[in-house]
């Protein structure tokens, strides 16, 4: 390193590295003298990271001192203050920068008339506590943030961002600084210049350009689109709304074909005129939920809504839903009805059912007596149309608040067969498949790209690089569907060799299950006697599988459940298909074994029916006595 000293100061020879650069101004030794333009430009930017402004003072002649301490210096503990009401496991893990770590200071005057700047170790200053690597770790210089968002700007990958910088740092002699650079730091930076990289997704135009430009990229990105608008009449004037109905070949194929259920929801803020976006989402035959349509509308309304799904089952596709999930929008379901009429028509008749999210969360604020609200959940859940409508009876009866009682009868007495769980027995898929939130993730996907100052063109834009996505992980999905193997320890292997032949989705459901007879054990719950496939538990109900009840039954029980033909038996119901023999429950096989363990089994759902009436009886005549006796001690 080669320096020119003065009688006082020292000025730093012009072919320095920015490594060498760093280290001067990070343990100042001695005074130093920089051309202004240099120092802004070439120095500064290497310890930004290191100083922090700790005061400023500006002269009468124009001469500026500032006064720098060390980053590390953190006068203020951080706070250590707890939310109230928040259990441990909730809480959010964050961390903490102790405080007073380094004292170090050094000013810095400006000398506007030399056109030079004085670097120089503040009076009585220590050294630094720390490396320059220190100071690294907490922050990344601003040399090394311009070159990450140099790179951001060309929209690379993180991981491609980090490679890049690393080499065009160890080039300018800054190898040091970026040694430890992080994919996370590369991300934070990116995500601050979005800027710059959206331009294109900013339509300074009017709508009807914005909307000519978003049907032109949808076009060339092989979608297919349809532009159309909706006459609403009225007694004073005739208004008018407008739709872009879109979808790729790859959707409306996995819409046709797996469409049976169908999930819809729409988003807004994703783009400055609040056209809302429709997203039709299905379930395809590896487990993996892909979108089917999208929409987007100038007014959420009954008609323009249904247009759109016009346009879809008619224009795009055969699509033929018998089972359309959304949440409580009225407007939805109206637009569905008059999408599919039913019967009516001549056509199979499409139902919508009730998100359980929904209506829970609805519940959480509307009956807010919990007592009544524990019955309606419970009723939410029987197994029998007969139980679910006592139970909610029940709960209107018993709640001691008369606007609860009709909000109840109102919206939830006679429409039981939308929300209860009683009326989707019949299909295992509707008994896993119970709220939106699928959708609602793609959705929040979606919003993390967007901003309610984009145009149409760029709420297109991150839709279509969204769906890419989706199906890009369907194709992975599709490949490991029956080529992944999954690995468990806890497993004996000849049951694992049977699970292995199921297809991977199923390995990871059966392993858990089988993995829960260890848990069961240590509770000491012992084996439920079964002498037959037939439990009623919610994983048999859903899945079809062999359940944690059967496994324990099969391992230590009296009875091996699970023999060579009954591994075959179900293993067969996946060899020609996937996910959709979960649409029916009538495509199941059913397990019956010899005529012996069929009485037996008869004989135990007997004895389980005689516990349950003796049961009932006994907690009615309890009651009855706790009321007796409340009621002497009112009397008294």
């Amino acid at each position: 390193m080669e320096i020119i000293e003065t009688s006082t100061t020292v000025r730093p020879a012009a072919n320095l590295t920015p490594d060498e650069k760093r280290g001067l101004l990070f343990d100042v030794t001695c005074p130093l003298e920089i051309p202004i333009e240099d120092f802004d430009e070439n120095w500064w930017p290497l310890v930004s990271n290191i100083w922090t402004q700790w005061n400023s003072y500006k002269q009468a002649n124009g001469n500026v001192r500032k006064d720098f301490a060390c980053r590390l210096t953190k006068y203020q503990e951080s706070s250590s203050r707890q939310k109230e009401n928040v259990s441990i496991e909730k809480r959010r893990i964050t961390k903490t920068r102790p405080s007073k770590l380094c004292h170090a200071k050094i000013r810095v005057l400006w000398l506007i008339s030399l056109e030079i700047v004085r670097i120089e170790r503040y009076k009585d200053s220590p050294n630094h506590t720390h490396t320059v690597l220190d100071s690294d770790r907490i922050k990344r210089s601003q040399a090394v943030q311009i070159l990450v968002k140099n790179e951001a700007v060309k929209n690379y990958s993180p991981p491609a961002i980090t490679v890049a910088v690393r080499e065009y740092a160890t080039e300018l002699g800054l190898g040091t600084s970026v040694s430890e650079l992080k994919r996370k730091e590369v991300s934070n930076i990116k995500y601050k210049v979005r800027g710059p990289m959206e331009s294109h997704l900013f339509c300074n135009s009017d709508l009807k350009s914005d909307i000519s430009e978003s049907i032109s990229f949808l076009i060339e990105k092989g979608y297919r689109v349809e532009n159309y608008h909706v006459s609403h009449r009225s007694t004073k004037s005739t208004k008018s709304t407008k739709g872009i109905v879109f979808a790729h070949p790859t959707q409306l194929e996995k819409l046709q074909s797996h469409g049976w259920l169908t999930l819809i929801d729409s988003t807004h803020k994703t783009n400055k005129y609040d056209w809302r976006l429709f997203t039709l989402y299905v379930r395809d035959t590896y487990g993996c939920w892909n979108v089917g349509a999208h929409f987007f509308v100038s007014n959420e309304d009954c008609d323009t809504v249904s247009e759109a799904l016009k346009i879809v089952r008619s224009s795009f596709c055969r699509w033929i839903p018998r089972y359309i999930l959304s949440d409580q929008s009225s407007i939805e379901a109206k637009a569905i009805k008059k999408a599919f009429p039913g019967i009516s028509a001549g056509e199979q008749e499409c139902e919508v059912i009730l998100c359980v999210v929904h209506v829970i969360r609805t519940w959480m604020t509307k009956i807010y007596e919990k007592q009544t609200r524990d019955v309606m959940n419970a009723a939410m859940h029987k197994r029998t149309k007969i139980g679910c409508e006592k139970l909610v009876q029940d709960a209107i009866n018993d709640c001691p608040v008369l606007t609860i009682q009709n909000y109840i009868k109102r919206n939830f007495m006679k429409n039981t067969q939308q929300w209860g769980l009683w009326a989707r027995q019949h299909s295992p898929l509707l008994l896993r498949v119970t709220s939106t939130n699928p959708l609602e993730s793609y959705h929040s996907e979606l919003k993390r790209l967007t901003s309610s100052s984009h145009g149409l063109i760029g709420a297109v834009h991150n839709t279509v690089d969204v769906d890419f996505k989706k199906i890009s992980e369907a194709e992975r999905a599709a490949f490991e569907f029956r080529t992944k193997k999954i690995s468990a320890y806890s497993v004996d292997n000849d049951i694992i060799e049977e699970i292995h032949k199921f297809p991977f989705p199923l390995q990871r459901l059966l392993v858990k299950e089988a993995c829960a007879v260890m848990n069961r054990i240590e509770k000491g719950k012992g084996t439920l006697g079964l002498y037959s496939l037939n439990c009623h538990c919610l994983f048999r109900n859903r899945y079809l599988l062999p359940c944690k009840h059967i496994f324990h039954e099969h391992i230590y029980g009296s009875t091996k459940l699970l023999t060579v033909d009954v591994w075959k038996a179900f293993q067969g119901m996946f060899e020609e298909c996937g996910y959709e023999i979960y649409e029916n429950r009538e495509s199941v096989i059913e397990f019956v074994q010899t005529k012996q363990l069929k009485e037996a089994e008869d004989r135990r759902l007997t004895v389980v029916e005689l516990t349950e009436r003796i049961r009932d009886k006994y907690w009615s005549v309890e009651e009855r006595v706790i009321l007796r006796k409340q009621k002497l001690l009112f009397l008294c």
